[in-house]
């Protein structure tokens, strides 16, 4: 019998590549999500998906969503969109006690500032805002129930996600790609602190395999926790000069601290997250309990969703 796999939030940016990949590896797959975002890039596989349709805040409150596992029985859950403890608890209770394997979905923020280069997953967890505080009583509140046998679960931790059909982490240290424009122009940027933080962009395809190596080695994975990133990071720095390089511009760019930034133009609440924060994380686990090793260097997932970008109009690059 085919092994059955309910994907939550499965037609977002990991489950766009994790879905097709389950169905044609020859799992029953079945996809719970709000049905308004559709998967990219989009594969035929998917014509081969169950679709639920649901929202998760309102069918946990209802009993929906339990009565959807009761009915389905799945042997894997993947949860690419817990956001609040609540969520854990529920699954929790809706799972004890039953051979399922649940892999959960939250974020290498969790560590807070980079204090080890590169992080671990062992490393002390000092999340410092609330999204990752709330990943960290989710992480907490799964591994607890791991601890008391009655749940199978692993954590998969993942870094800057980057690649096609949304922008990324630029060289200042927000989402705006105006930024990068004006780096495809030849103009000046801003770096913050010098840019010598740390970003570690990392694949949606890449996080996806490891949810699917992950899941395809139980007897290793589960009760672990894993950090999700390319083998390598960047600095601020090393991401400008790449993009410049990249589209035959030279890198422009002042330096100036977050503090000179904010007294002349206000305080910039994402960019200074991430250049203070900083995130270099260890892939050496999951490579040696699962043999897995990411296949796009974090250049390559920044230049494919660089190019997107411009394939849909959001950047332009200048003839001549």
């Amino acid at each position: 019998m085919k092994r059955s796999v309910l994907v939550i939030g499965g037609t977002g940016h990991i489950g766009s590549y994790l879905v097709p990949r389950l169905v044609g590896s020859g799992y029953e797959v079945l996809v719970y999500a709000r049905g308004e975002t559709k998967p990219y890039p989009y594969s035929p596989l998917w014509s081969r998906v169950t679709q639920i349709s649901g929202n998760r805040e309102e069918d946990e409150k209802k009993g929906v969503l339990g009565e959807h596992l009761r009915r389905i029985k799945p042997d894997i859950i993947v949860d690419l969109i817990a956001f609040e403890p609540e969520s854990a608890t529920y699954l929790v209770e809706a799972i004890s006690g039953k051979d399922i394997h649940l892999l959960m979905c939250t974020t290498a923020w969790v560590y807070g500032k980079t204090r080890t280069v590169p992080t671990p997953e062992n490393a002390p967890r000092f999340p410092e805002n609330d999204y990752a505080r709330k990943k960290v009583a989710i992480e907490d509140i799964l591994f607890a129930a791991s601890r008391e046998g009655k749940i199978q679960c692993t954590i998969i931790r993942p870094t800057h996600i980057t690649g096609p059909g949304k922008t990324f982490v630029t060289p200042f240290g927000d989402h705006n790609p105006e930024t990068v424009q004006r780096i495809l122009n030849g103009e000046e940027i801003i770096l913050l602190d010098g840019g010598f933080s740390t970003l570690h962009h990392v694949h949606p395809q890449d996080v996806a395999d490891l949810f699917f190596t992950a899941l395809s080695n139980p007897e290793k994975a589960q009760g672990e926790a894993f950090n999700c990133g390319a083998c390598y990071a960047m600095t601020f720095f090393g991401l400008g000069e790449f993009l410049a390089q990249s589209f035959g511009q030279p890198f422009r760019f002042q330096s100036m601290a977050l503090e000179e930034y904010t007294e002349k133009f206000g305080y910039p609440e994402e960019a200074a997250m991430h250049v203070r924060q900083g995130c270099c994380v260890s892939m050496e686990k999951a490579k040696e309990l699962l043999g897995f090793v990411p296949r796009y260097t974090p250049e390559a997932a920044i230049l494919e969703a660089t190019h997107d970008l411009i394939f849909r109009g959001v950047l332009e690059v200048k003839k001549g």
